[in-house]
């Protein structure tokens, strides 16, 4: 059985921590995209876990709908560094996974499974498919068909994007203070981790 992945695709696209873990081998740029705070997120431990799972010298980046513009400038600038193409791993955050197991068994004590994959979240889908249409508007478009989905559902719901996050479960979680402030967030570009890649490949 073949192993799953992008690895042949300039532009990548996943969910989550185990994604990342899959999809950004050979990556030089990892984003992760997470439009919406998560009530209870522990942010630090995430992104503790996502240095993790990237491969060593991969430069990882917030993503959100405010910087998808600013990520492809980032691109463009680490290709001309690189002399070479720069592979760019899209990651979608998701929601935080659910604890599978009954309550019995968490009322005793007993340890319950908790899955890797986290569950979908529609702003999520859209920042990441913004950061990939920005970078498809700078010429850098080959893109995995799982990337190219997620363009997909950007472009063509481009105009009501604020309203569906405004309108999505996770939104009507925080409460509408703290969804315009995640909805306002600048185009500066956060690092998690500082990339190694600054000279000619």
């Amino acid at each position: 059985m073949r192993e799953r992945g992008q690895q042949q695709y300039q532009v990548r696209f996943g969910w989550g921590i185990a994604d990342a873990r899959r999809v950004a081998s050979g990556a030089h740029l990892v984003v992760w995209t997470d439009v919406l705070p998560t009530p209870g997120a522990d942010d630090v431990g995430t992104h503790r876990a996502l240095r993790r799972a990237v491969p060593a010298g991969a430069e990882v980046v917030l993503g959100h709908l405010g910087n998808a513009a600013t990520v492809a400038d980032r691109v463009t600038s680490l290709q001309a560094a690189l002399g070479d193409r720069c592979v760019v791993a899209v990651i979608a955050a998701g929601t935080a996974p659910t604890p599978v197991g009954d309550d019995a068994a968490e009322a005793a004590g007993e340890s319950v499974d908790v899955p890797e994959a986290p569950g979908f979240a529609v702003e999520d889908l859209l920042g990441a498919g913004a950061v990939v249409d920005a970078l498809t508007a700078v010429g850098i478009d080959h893109c995995s068909p799982e990337a190219a989905a997620a363009c997909a559902a950007f472009t063509g719901l481009r105009r009501a994007v604020r309203h569906l996050v405004s309108a999505s479960e996770a939104a009507r979680e925080l409460g509408p203070e703290r969804v315009h402030a995640a909805l306002a967030a600048g185009p500066e570009l956060l690092s998690v981790r500082p990339g190694e890649h600054t000279g000619a490949a």
